[in-house]
């Protein structure tokens, strides 16, 4: 296996792959199946690793879950909850009001435009 250097010109950016030959017999020629490992730093040159070889690995995750008080999170969970459920109480209060002033507000206006037609009729 090789390791192959590749700029990208588009991004600016130096892609490092590895590189594994085989031979297609369906089409009677040599190939190359490239994966890739990560990226170059500009400045340093450093490889920085892309896809599964950056990611923690399974024990330091299960290192960082050990200090999460996860009662303490669930209660302020449940806080913000019902923070928010009483909001949502408040708006809908307001809604319906505003609702019963618009009801009110067309009826109000129906009745302004119905003395206007019977005042265009009489003149």
């Amino acid at each position: 296996m090789a390791q192959i250097k590749y700029y990208d010109k588009r991004v600016g950016v130096t892609y490092v792959y590895d590189s594994k030959s085989y031979y297609d017999e369906a089409s009677g020629k040599y190939k190359a199946k490239r994966t890739l490992i990560g990226k170059l730093d500009p400045d340093t040159g450093a490889l920085i690793p892309t896809g599964r070889r950056g990611r923690p690995s399974c024990d330091k995750q299960a290192g960082d879950a050990e200090g999460t008080d996860y009662k303490a999170l669930y209660e302020k969970t449940m806080k913000e909850l019902e923070q928010k459920n009483e909001w949502a109480k408040l708006l809908e209060g307001e809604l319906a009001s505003a609702k019963k002033e618009l009801k009110e507000a067309k009826r109000a206006l129906k009745e302004i435009s119905r003395i206007c037609r019977k005042d265009e009729q009489d003149s």
